[in-house]
């Protein structure tokens, strides 16, 4: 039993940052899944709530490691 997680840009700050693929916040472009990092859900979640949107919702392991077999 091991742990892995994936290393890529933030789609919106294209900063680098790991997370599990399972379970990470993304937004599709063209068709393909991008990850976004916690620092732009926050930001984002912030900006939402003052407008009274929604929020997006981030799973708990969204930026933990993933266990494998």
């Amino acid at each position: 039993m091991g742990q892995m997680q994936a290393i890529g840009k933030c789609i919106n700050c294209h900063r680098q940052f790991s997370f599990n693929p399972d379970y990470v916040t993304s937004v599709r472009v063209n068709g393909v899944k991008e990850p976004v990092c916690h620092s732009c859900i926050i930001s984002a979640n912030t900006d939402r709530k003052s407008k009274g949107i929604p929020l997006i919702p981030e799973h708990p392991q969204a930026y933990a490691p993933a266990e494998c077999m």
